[in-house]
């Protein structure tokens, strides 16, 4: 099996392509595309963490570049410990939403943004080329373990929205972390603010009780939980590297990845009153944020899909808070990279504000469906299709920066070609399920017109 490798990073299934040796060009070919000196390194929980740990230490070791290494912690806590330390880069070890059986790395530059496509083709080169400056024995690096690190992504949270506004008394939060990356993280800067919590799936020693991605099929037991407990207000579920949030309200009812960043963003304005009112996110992502938005006095930008492509166009546009449809939520006032303690500490504060339950709150939300599907054709295929795509949707304005996306009245659809698989990935909203079908199922047919 190969391997993924990609501005998300480097992903593969451990003993089916990912090794050892793989690992120790990537780290070497990544470490070619930053300044001698440190490395901030940390990872989530998977049972192969401590392989692949080993392989890039030994890595960095051996060009001589200095390790801190931070243990078990989420990627935007990586990301903001490499930038307050000042290090030379970072890499958080995982596999994201990936099951338990992949692991990965994830790149950082020294001010703790994810490398960019640039960067990305700059370690491809690299790993072609192959020529490392492996150090001698007296001039090798050294590892640096600093655990407590992580408190700094705490404290910075902490000192840059004002919690003391917030109604703790009542709130009681669940959290299911799915025993991983943030297992004891999150539990914590809840404990923080102040709030009451109940833990589930929080033993980052056990192996994932469940598939790691944040979706309402895997999270049937966290809503069951929630239901039974019967004073819980609200649950957040995180993904593997805890980058990512899905909500659940009183109910254990799954609210979707999608509205994370629609309610982050909306209590952000609403109770944060910022001066810049932009808001930048992907083509994909839910029409419900720009009508919530709008609606606040703010506007909407959109970037290509991933998190480094929303990050350079946050920072073009100076935009005050962005993120993604998957329950990624960048806050630039703490880093610019997708960050749960942002995005839970948002939506705490929004949710201890109102009057009203989390599930009220959200029937108040626009209300749109979101339908997902894939073709399996290559990129060249897409291509030659084009034309009768546009055909189709002649007259609807369209955005072609990452495939095409074609805005209808009350509906879209995006048609992307995938970087690493020869699929095309199409994804339809409207206002209307039946619609949102319908023009998939329409896309999905065009896509199959002889080339």
């Amino acid at each position: 099996m190969e391997v993924i490798f990609g501005v998300s990073g480097l992903r593969g299934v451990v003993g089916g392509g990912l090794s050892p040796e793989l690992i120790c060009s990537y780290v070497s070919s990544f470490a070619k595309e930053i300044p001698t000196g440190s490395v901030v390194i940390g990872n989530d929980s998977r049972m192969s963490g401590n392989m692949v740990k080993c392989a890039v230490i030994s890595s960095l070791e051996s060009l001589g570049f200095d390790i801190v290494d931070i243990g078990i912690a989420p990627t935007p806590t990586v990301q903001y410990v490499t930038k307050i330390k000042g290090a030379s880069g970072g890499i958080s070890i995982t596999a994201s939403h990936n099951p338990e059986k992949w692991n990965g790395l994830k790149f950082i530059e020294g001010n703790g943004i994810f490398f960019n496509e640039r960067k990305i083709n700059a370690v491809k080169k690299n790993l072609e080329e192959k020529n490392f400056k492996f150090q001698s024995y007296d001039t090798l690096g050294k590892i640096i373990k600093d655990p407590s690190a992580k408190q700094l992504h705490i404290e910075s949270v902490l000192s840059k929205i004002n919690f003391d506004c917030f109604n703790k008394n009542s709130f009681t939060v669940a959290v299911d972390a799915c025993n991983a990356a943030g297992s004891e993280l999150i539990p914590t800067f809840i404990e923080k603010l102040g709030f009451k919590h109940v833990k589930l799936n929080c033993d980052p020693k056990a192996s994932f009780p469940r598939n790691p991605e944040p979706l309402k099929e895997n999270l049937a037991y966290f809503s069951d939980f929630i239901q039974e407990n019967g004073e819980i207000d609200i649950g957040f579920a995180l993904d593997g590297d805890a980058d990512r949030v899905a909500i659940l309200d009183e109910n254990g009812c799954y609210i979707g990845e999608e509205n994370t960043l629609v309610l982050a963003s909306k209590f952000f304005i609403q109770y944060l009153n910022p001066n810049n009112k932009t808001v930048v996110t992907n083509l994909s992502t839910t029409r419900a944020l720009d009508d919530t938005v709008s609606s606040l006095g703010g506007r909407v930008l959109r970037s290509k899909v991933g998190e480094i492509n929303v990050v350079e166009e946050m920072i073009r546009v100076n935009a005050s808070i962005g993120g993604e449809g998957n329950g990624g939520v960048i806050l630039p006032m703490v880093q610019y990279a997708r960050d749960s303690l942002s995005a839970i500490s948002l939506i705490l504060l929004g949710l201890s504000k109102s009057e009203k339950s989390l599930s009220a709150i959200v029937s108040e939300l626009p209300k749109y469906y979101m339908i997902k599907d894939k073709v399996n054709i290559s990129r060249d295929s897409f291509e030659k299709n084009l034309y009768y795509i546009k055909e189709f949707f002649k007259g609807n304005p369209y955005n072609d920066i990452d495939g095409l996306k074609f805005d209808l009245d009350d509906s879209w659809i995006h048609i992307r070609p995938s970087n690493t698989e020869p699929i095309v990935r199409i994804i339809a909203e409207s206002k209307s399920i039946d619609k949102a079908k319908k023009l998939v199922e329409e896309t999905k047919n065009l896509m199959k017109v002889a080339c």
